[in-house]
């Protein structure tokens, strides 16, 4: 493996790191197209100035403009399971993906990154509905934390009626047409986390 040594800060990184650093900045250079723009006026061009790279940089990570939006997608389907994550290591025994999952739809966005995220999501997920093959990153998702939901649940219905019910007020909440008072959305996030509890 080939290595880059940088004698200011005497780090060394290899290229593949140096490629994923670069990867990512272009993903976030491109949410920011999509954030500004919109996903109608995302270009692999506007991503590599927006990044700081060459049109052929954006290129050799992502050969179409649908490369790279399937790339943010994904990105969206794994910050959510990185989230997921974390609620399940606090109680890491059998049965608790259900509530971690339902705890991850109902955790709110606190840091401006999280904030960020949810934004992108929304333009994401509102541009690429009339294109199925976009949401793949999605749909593979969604399958793998239902398949283990079912695995994992003593009663796996119960847990995907609570699931069912999280991913709705996610996604409501995430283009902004939620009519829930705090208190409501209160009540229902503890229902729920007491149906797969």
């Amino acid at each position: 493996m080939s290595t880059q040594h940088n004698p200011r800060t005497g780090s060394v990184a290899t290229r593949a790191n140096t490629r994923e650093n670069t990867r990512d900045r272009i993903l976030t250079a491109a949410e920011d197209v999509v954030l500004t723009d919109g996903v109608s006026c995302l270009t692999l061009e506007k991503a590599a100035v927006r990044a700081g790279v060459s049109k052929g940089g954006v290129l050799y990570h992502f050969r179409t403009k649908d490369a790279l939006v399937a790339a943010m997608v994904d990105r969206l389907a794994e910050r959510f399971e990185a989230g997921l994550q974390v609620h399940r290591a606090r109680r890491p025994d059998p049965g608790s993906f259900a509530l971690a999952y339902v705890e991850e739809c109902f955790a709110e966005p606190v840091t401006a990154d999280e904030l960020r995220d949810e934004r992108v999501g929304a333009a994401l997920i509102a541009a690429i509905a009339s294109q199925p093959e976009l949401l793949a990153p999605l749909r593979e998702a969604f399958a793998g934390w239902q398949r283990e939901l079912e695995r994992d649940s003593p009663a796996p219905v119960t847990a995907t009626i609570a699931r069912l019910a999280a991913d709705g007020l996610w996604l409501c909440e995430l283009f902004g047409i939620d009519a829930l008072t705090p208190a409501t959305r209160e009540q229902v996030s503890a229902r729920l986390r007491r149906m797969v509890s």
